[in-house]
């Protein structure tokens, strides 16, 4: 089962059990993150990650297109708003030629401070129930 699904019915079966005392059900809330690939570069980037906390019904052989802004994976943590090196175990963006993938970016270890945090809800606290934005925006300098 995926670990989004597994979440989703464990919060449920927390708030069935937990009718009598509504107030119990803020300590189980889910933090969301959704992280998105702003590709300012002049090629194509094929996006390559793992992670525990992804899910995976994000399309990891899909290209960014220059100029393009796209959304290629999120997570969720109890209680917290997951960043990037909690989320992913590596990240690497290739360039397409010929059929042949060529390494032009990679992020070994992660670092939160390359990515724009934009929080859905600027004033929220980073616990709890909320929801933020994580952009890696590309530019041609930063590729190999």
């Amino acid at each position: 089962m995926k670990l989004v699904h597994r979440f989703v019915l464990m919060l449920i079966l927390i708030s069935q059990g937990c009718r009598q005392e509504p107030d119990l059900l803020e300590d189980g809330c889910i933090g969301a993150s959704f992280f998105y690939l702003d590709n300012q570069s002049s090629e194509s980037l094929l996006v390559d990650f793992d992670g525990p906390m992804l899910n995976d019904q994000i399309d990891t052989a899909a290209l960014v297109d220059p100029g393009k802004r796209t959304l290629i994976g999120q997570g969720a943590s109890f209680g917290s708003i997951p960043t990037p090196m909690q989320t992913f175990i590596g990240f690497e963006l290739y360039k397409l030629s010929d059929g042949k993938k060529t390494l032009v970016y990679k992020q070994d270890p992660l670092e939160d401070t390359l990515w724009i945090k934009r929080k859905h809800n600027p004033d929220d606290p980073d616990f709890g129930c909320q929801q933020a934005d994580y952009i890696l925006k590309v530019t041609q300098d930063m590729l190999k």
